[in-house]
């Protein structure tokens, strides 16, 4: 199951209303959707893939699902959260009689490690075949990042699938340090493997409220694993993000079909989706990201401000550039 919905604004001006995060081209040719669909195909056919969306990104995603015919698609009427996507595609399977596991996959997530990746998911799918666990994909830090959620383990070192003793929120930066240090520690991706009807009746359990707090019965589950992983993983849940996966180029970071001229620039992050130069001089640390009707420049620390941007051009009115 693909999670294709979110307005990912934070991706502003790439990322707009009509065409978000996962349906725009921000490391290739290919949307992070596609990657996603394409990835997916070490692990089970079209035909056994949902992807859950919008009703408003309707039009968008039955375009990116022509690749891929036989995917199914199920549209939200009401967009609520992700765990009520993950509770209704649950039973959705379940009505079906779908039988196995559930993998749960966000579609904007980047893993160039497609095989590393698929090994990781099966082996969480053998440990949630038994219907008695829910299985996260955690990922073994490779920094004290600030940007993601943390998994704390029952138990510290241990390869294969491990209790999860606690969720931990966003750290600050000193604490982020101590759990990458203290290597009982994962980042949490987001990723979910477990039968449907595990899913279900631990939301019946612990949570009345189906539509709206499973994602607080799952940290309140006593049944809540995590799998040690590996592979390269980022969730690009900002540009200073992405700018990490872009090759570098004189010192800063560049995607572009028009080589920009830097002189006296560095460490910048350069994204453009059209063919005008840009131009940097004596400028470091900047977010320069340019769409044929807008243009962003910010401090890379504040990327993860931009939303406030499109809160701004809400306020304005302008509906054109959301």
């Amino acid at each position: 199951m693909i999670l294709a919905g979110g307005a990912g604004t934070r991706f502003w001006p790439a990322s707009r209303r009509a065409v978000p995060k996962p349906f725009v081209p921000l490391l290739g040719d290919r949307t992070l959707l596609g990657d996603t669909l394409e990835r997916l195909r070490l692990l089970a056919p079209a035909r056994r893939t949902t992807v859950v969306s919008a009703e408003e990104l309707a039009a968008a995603t039955r375009r990116a699902l022509r690749a891929v015919p036989g995917t199914r698609l199920l549209l939200e009427p009401v967009a609520r959260n992700t765990a009520a996507a993950i509770a209704w595609a649950a039973a959705v399977d379940l009505g079906r009689g779908d039988e196995g596991v559930i993998g749960v996959f966000p579609a904007d997530h980047h893993i160039p490690e497609a095989r590393a990746f698929a090994a990781a998911v099966r082996e969480a799918a053998r440990a949630a075949a038994d219907g008695e666990r829910l299985v996260l994909i955690g990922i073994e830090p490779a920094r004290p990042d600030t940007a993601y959620g943390y998994l704390r383990l029952a138990a510290r070192g241990r390869r294969g699938v491990v209790p999860v003793a606690r969720f931990v929120e966003k750290p600050d930066p000193a604490r982020a340090r101590r759990f990458v240090a203290d290597g009982s520690y994962l980042w949490n991706a987001g990723m979910v493997v477990a039968r449907p009807e595990r899913i279900l009746a631990e939301t019946r359990a612990l949570s009345p409220e189906v539509w709206d707090a499973l994602g607080a019965a799952l940290e309140r589950s006593r049944r809540v694993f995590a799998l040690r992983s590996r592979f390269a993983w980022s969730d690009l849940g900002s540009w200073d993000a992405l700018g990490t996966q872009i090759a570098a180029l004189d010192g800063n970071r560049v995607h572009s079909s028009a080589t920009p001229v830097t002189l006296d620039a560095e460490r910048n992050v350069v994204w453009s989706s059209t063919d005008k130069t840009i131009a940097l001089l004596g400028v470091k640390d900047l977010l320069v990201i340019q769409t044929t009707d807008a243009l962003l420049v910010c401090a890379n620390h504040r990327a993860q401000d931009v939303r406030k941007i499109v809160d701004e051009l809400a306020r304005r009115g302008r509906g054109d550039l959301l």
